[in-house]
C-alpha cells in the first residue's frame, strides 16, 4: 500500500532538514526547508496517473516527486522510456524496497533538456529519415499493426518480384536488375526474406506461390512504385 512508502522517505527527507507531513491538500507528502517546498505522490507503480497528478503538483510545489515501489523490470525499455518522460518534465523519482524499506533517489526533479537526448540519437535519427526517404508508395496506415508495413525494402522486394513475373516468372539475376532497376535485387533474391522466390541454377530465379499470393496483395503498390520510376 502507498502508506508503506510514506515513512521511509518521510524518514529520509526529514534527515536532511525537511518539515513533512502528510495529506496536505491531497497530496501525499508535503514538505519545506526554508523557503523550499517539495511534494511526492505515493503510487504502487509508475502509470500515467502517477505522471498527471505529480505534473499538477508541480503547479503548487517548487519541486514534485514520485515515489514507487521499486519495480523488477527498472532496466527495461518499457521503464526507462517512462523515466525519460520524468526527466523531460523535470519530475524526481524515488523508489522503495518493498522487503527492506530502502529507498533511493533514482532520478532528480531537474528538467532534461531535449537537446541532449537528439544529440545523443543523431544516428537513430538520419536511419528514420533515410527509411522515410527510400519508401516510394508511402501508403502505410498509421497506427494498424496487424498488416505488413511497406518498408523500402519491401518496396525493393516487390519491384523485383515484379520484374522477374515480366520475364515470364524464371530470369537470371542481371535481366531481373535491369528490368527492377533495384542495385540490391540480386541480394534481395539471395536472402528471399519473404520466400517469394527460389533458386533454379547459379544466377537464375523463379518466382513461388508466395510470391504470387504478393503480387495480388499487393498490387496497388506495386502499380504506385511503377508509376514513381517513369
Amino acid at each position: 500500500m502507498e502508506k508503506d512508502l510514506f515513512l521511509p522517505i518521510k524518514a529520509y527527507f526529514e534527515a536532511y532538514g525537511y518539515t513533512c507531513d502528510g495529506e496536505v491538500q491531497d497530496i501525499d507528502l508535503y514538505m519545506e526547508k526554508g523557503d523550499e517546498s517539495v511534494a511526492v505522490e505515493l503510487k504502487q507503480e509508475l502509470d500515467f496517473k502517477a505522471v498527471q497528478q505529480a505534473a499538477l503538483r508541480q503547479k503548487l510545489t517548487d519541486t514534485v516527486y514520485i515515489g514507487i515501489f521499486k519495480p523488477k523490470d527498472m532496466g527495461r525499455r518499457a521503464f526507462q522510456d517512462k523515466l525519460y518522460l520524468l526527466k523531460r518534465l523535470g519530475i524526481g523519482l524515488i523508489v522503495v524496497s518493498r522487503r527492506s524499506k530502502a529507498m533511493e533517489i533514482v532520478s532528480e526533479p531537474v528538467v532534461s533538456e531535449l537537446s541532449v537526448y537528439q544529440q545523443h540519437n543523431k544516428g537513430k535519427k538520419k536511419r528514420l529519415s533515410a527509411e522515410f526517404q527510400k519508401r516510394k508508395a508511402k501508403n502505410n496506415t498509421g497506427g494498424v499493426h496487424a498488416t505488413k508495413l511497406i518498408t523500402s525494402y519491401r518496396e525493393e522486394a516487390l519491384l523485383v518480384l515484379d520484374a522477374l513475373m515480366e520475364l515470364g516468372g524464371e530470369a537470371t539475376t542481371r535481366e531481373i536488375r535491369a528490368l527492377s532497376g533495384v542495385a540490391k535485387s540480386t541480394q534481395i533474391l539471395y536472402h528471399n526474406h519473404y520466400g517469394w522466390f527460389s533458386g533454379v541454377s547459379t544466377g537464375r530465379y523463379k518466382v513461388e506461390e508466395p510470391g504470387y499470393q504478393a503480387l495480388e496483395e499487393f498490387e496497388d503498390t506495386i502499380r504506385i512504385l511503377k508509376a514513381g520510376a517513369r
